[in-house]
């Protein structure tokens, strides 16, 4: 027996967001008619079914500033200030809450808000979860829970989310900016982009390096992220920058594909090292150049010669500087043929930008509806523990244990980003041990660890399997 879903009001965003609760729910819904329980998406009023889910419409737009803490059965829901409507019955859920959903999942405050950082993105400390002291705190998954609890008596099917009844999930990703320490060459390449001021002052440091290093290079440490994570049985997405994008800015990274570089002892150019990932079980994507995230155009260039350095398919992307446009920047790597991204995170703050530790397909506010491409939000960056946070090693490891404690409870996934340079430890101290202990944590609780393809295609799998 499923859960069917019962929608009663025109608005398909409605739809879409009650959907996507119940996809994180563990229980198997359809849309079809059949003899299980009903959750019943109406205006408040509206005949209950088994389980009532009002909606309180999309008008009018919830200001950000406006948005307070309300709690209900223990679980905080931000709304208008911070009043719940009551629920007319023990069955039944606030109006609120799918409004609630709605409003994170599509980043409403990202439309309403014009305000950006200097990279042009929307930074975790001007949203309102962040302010309000609940960014930490998987909302969506919460609120699911809620649901769940007043579907149980009925004898529904599981739809387990992980595949072999792992209580969570975990994707290992690293973006790989930089290849080198200190290159000669790199640095010239930077100093082509004078007379600006960043170019200019990172080529001299680059030129220095580079004539300062002697024998190998201290960022030559890929084998041991796959040493430490074969160790385990876990896999991972690398994400490489495309040596000449259509645009370039001082920002992008340096490499190009024929650049030297060590592993395992040898030496071979980068686009070696990217067969060799594929070769070890590896997913390798494109990390999207500065100026990518709004052209569809751009990305697909960009992608195509990720693919041809690699020999495999780059079905998965996350953008340089996690630069992103809510309303652009799903709908041109979709056209440009990526099927998963991961850039819904932020710079300066771990949790959950979207409210949710799960995959999910992003709302296309201009369609009205939901795309194809699946995104996989990232949950925890090393840069916001280590340099926003400015914390230790020892106290970094907690953070994200404590992190990781937080998805399991909810059964949801965890995006784990680390920078390959990061795993020198004399200029990165205490990196390397925090992420040695996330994976040591991992490892003891049995969690479904895997690359972005994997967790992707599993999200799909349960779709077209009718788990849902």
């Amino acid at each position: 027996m499923k859960v069917r879903l019962v929608v009663a009001v025109p608005e398909p965003e409605a739809r879409w967001a009650a959907e996507i609760l119940l996809s994180v729910t563990g229980l198997a819904w359809s849309r079809d008619p059949g003899d299980g329980p009903v959750v019943h998406v109406g205006v408040p009023g509206a005949p209950e079914g088994d389980v009532a889910l009002p909606w309180s419409g999309l008008a009018p737009a919830w200001t950000p500033s406006q948005l307070a803490l309300a709690t209900f059965e223990g679980v905080p829901v931000p709304c208008p200030g911070g009043r719940l409507t009551e629920p007319t019955t023990p069955h039944a859920l606030p109006a609120e809450l799918l409004r609630a959903a709605f409003a994170l999942l599509s980043r409403e405050e990202e439309r309403l808000v014009a305000e950006r950082d200097q990279w042009e993105c929307f930074a975790g400390t001007q949203s309102r979860l962040h302010a309000l002291g609940v960014l930490e705190r998987p909302l969506v998954n919460e609120w699911a829970g809620l649901l769940a609890a007043r579907l149980r008596g009925f004898p529904v099917e599981p739809s387990p989310l992980w595949p072999h009844g792992e209580r969570f999930a975990a994707l290992l990703s690293h973006d790989v900016d930089e290849v080198r320490y200190g290159s000669v060459r790199e640095g010239m390449r930077l100093l082509a982009l004078a007379p600006r001021s960043y170019a200019m002052r990172a080529g001299v440091t680059q030129i220095a390096r580079g004539l300062g290093t002697r024998g190998k290079d201290p960022y030559w440490n890929f084998e041991r992220w796959l040493d430490s994570e074969d160790l385990r049985g876990f896999t991972s997405s690398f994400y490489f920058c495309a040596p000449r994008p259509v645009r370039r800015h001082e920002y992008d990274a340096r490499y190009r594909m024929e650049d030297p570089v060590e592993f395992e002892h040898a030496r071979g150019t980068v686009a070696d090292l990217m067969r060799l990932l594929v070769e070890r079980g590896r997913d390798v994507g494109l990390h999207g150049s500065y100026l990518s995230h709004l052209s569809a155009d751009d990305l697909k260039a960009e992608r195509t010669q990720i693919e041809s350095a690699s020999g495999a398919k780059a079905g998965g992307t996350r953008q340089h500087f996690l630069r992103f446009d809510v309303a652009r920047t799903f709908a041109a790597q979709e056209a440009a043929g990526f099927d998963h991204d991961s850039t819904l995170g932020y710079n300066e703050a771990l949790g959950f930008r979207a409210g949710i530790a799960a995959p999910f397909h992003p709302w296309d506010a201009s369609a009205r509806a939901p795309h194809r491409l699946l995104e996989l939000p990232l949950t925890v960056m090393d840069g916001t523990l280590f340099r926003t946070l400015g914390l230790s090693g020892e106290a970094a490891a907690a953070k994200v244990i404590a992190h990781l404690e937080a998805v399991e409870r909810v059964a949801g996934l965890a995006v784990l980003l680390w920078h390959p340079n990061s795993a020198d430890g004399s200029h990165y101290p205490g990196w390397w041990t925090a992420w040695e202990a996330a994976l040591d944590h991992l490892e003891s609780r049995g969690s479904f660890v895997a690359h972005g393809r994997a967790i992707a295609e599993r999200w799909r799998s349960r779709a077209t399997s009718g788990e849902l």
